[in-house]
């Protein structure tokens, strides 16, 4: 279901304008709503993750390097991380 959202995404503008103001799950989910597909909030982000999971490592890496999270942004998730 992530790829299809990808897809979508790499070949909308609008729908790539409207991500640039997602700051939660929930609005990346309502990005793929309108993007015509059905899609809840967990599922992608338990998607993206899995995608870094099974890409080898570099590319894990720069997949998560290409987010371009600041430091403070990144303290703020170490801070936050909540485990099972």
């Amino acid at each position: 279901m992530v790829d299809a959202f990808l897809e979508a995404v790499r070949a909308n503008e609008l729908l790539q304008q409207q991500l640039r103001g997602v700051t939660t799950a929930a609005g990346l989910a309502d990005v793929a709503t309108q993007a015509g597909l059905t899609i809840d909030a967990a599922t992608l982000v338990k998607g993206f993750a899995q995608l870094l999971l099974e890409s080898d490592d570099a590319t894990a890496v720069r997949n998560f390097d290409n987010l371009s999270w600041d430091m403070g942004e990144l303290l703020w998730a170490a801070k936050t991380w909540e485990r099972p």
